[in-house]
């Protein structure tokens, strides 16, 4: 699938509004057809923003939003922290 600049898209498994797009912010996950990443709403939700806020503002659907919080929280459970207790 490619954009309207013919950039290629690709759709993440199991999400609706979830896609990556090398040209756009990066590389970094957005919510389909905007700008706006993961992080972004991760960042918004952090400083208080409710979830309704966040989607009027940016201008998503709401469902964006949710799958944003469900594609991060997936990305950290895949996440191992190791700690140096030697120190």
């Amino acid at each position: 699938m490619k954009d309207i600049l013919g950039a290629a898209i690709t759709l993440i498994p199991g999400y609706k509004w979830i896609e990556v797009v090398p040209d756009r912010r990066g590389g970094k996950p957005t919510i389909k057809g905007t700008r706006v990443t993961v992080d972004d709403v991760l960042d918004m939700l952090a400083a208080g923003w409710s979830l309704q806020e966040v989607a009027e503002d940016l201008d998503v659907p709401e469902e964006g939003i949710y799958e944003a919080l469900r594609f991060a929280s997936e990305a950290v459970r895949r996440v191992t922290v190791v700690v140096d207790t030697s120190g």
